[in-house]
């Protein structure tokens, strides 16, 4: 006689099977066009593709927000265009993150040698201080696609400024990183010391981001302005790295 079972429900692995068919059933559309398609500000996983093939699955709390950010981030690189790159997206119950929908997709199409984005710098956060210092070598997204140092920056019109009024127009207005020594206990917004008084005369509108921030240096004796293939730094320093390039 057996009147008692154990029932357990494999929800992983019905979401595995199913994450994956329905996911492969959507259209690619244009990352150049994001800004104009009905894409939900929710939670969800998306996958970003490079003519056609699966280069990136990540996941978001936003995800027009976050397409957004890989839209302004690729459009500063060289090597690559807008055109280029397409993506596809689910939205996700908020409560199926202990799930990891994310890890699921990555890991499904690792197995077939795809998604060579993940893991390889593309991701959206700032990977600090210690990859400069450390003398890290640029890895894979950005020594295929280095930044434009030369981004227009249209929206800084010929005229004299604030060095931090400057510098947090061009942090903000770049799609890709700048990263400034701040004293200690100010944020990025409160800047360095060293700003307070000074100011920077921008001779003409649109100028280059490099030449922006080679006037920034200028302009704050004892400071450099170092590219790297990933992001901009401008620190109280004099200091050589082995994949930077003073400005």
């Amino acid at each position: 006689m057996q009147f008692q079972k154990h029932f357990d429900l494999d929800i992983p692995r019905a979401l595995n099977a199913q994450l994956v068919t329905v996911f492969e059933s959507l259209d690619q559309a244009s990352l150049a066009e994001v800004a104009h398609l009905h894409v939900a500000g929710r939670s969800g996983v998306y996958g970003l593709f490079h003519y056609g093939m699966l280069v990136y699955v990540g996941k978001a709390g936003n995800l027009k927000r976050r397409l957004l950010e890989h839209r302004s981030k690729i459009s500063g690189r060289k090597n690559i265009g807008l055109a280029d790159v397409s993506f596809a997206c689910l939205t996700v119950n908020e409560n199926w993150s202990a799930y990891a929908p994310e890890d699921i997709l990555t890991r499904h199409y690792r197995a077939e040698e795809l998604c060579e984005w993940n893991g390889s710098s593309f991701g959206p956060h700032d990977p600090g201080r210690n990859r400069e210092t450390t003398n890290k070598s640029p890895q894979g997204f950005d020594r295929q696609y280095p930044i434009r140092e030369d981004w227009p920056c249209d929206w800084i019109a010929a005229g004299t400024y604030p060095v931090l009024d400057l510098l947090v127009s061009l942090k903000v207005g770049l799609p890709y990183l700048l990263r400034y020594e701040t004293s200690a206990g100010r944020s990025w917004k409160k800047g360095h010391q060293d700003f307070d008084g000074v100011t920077v005369a921008v001779p003409a509108s649109g100028l280059p981001a490099s030449e922006v921030l080679r006037l920034l240096a200028d302009a704050l004796p004892g400071w450099q302005a170092t590219a790297f293939p990933s992001h901009l730094i401008l620190y109280k320093e004099s200091r050589t790295y082995k994949h930077g390039k003073v400005l």
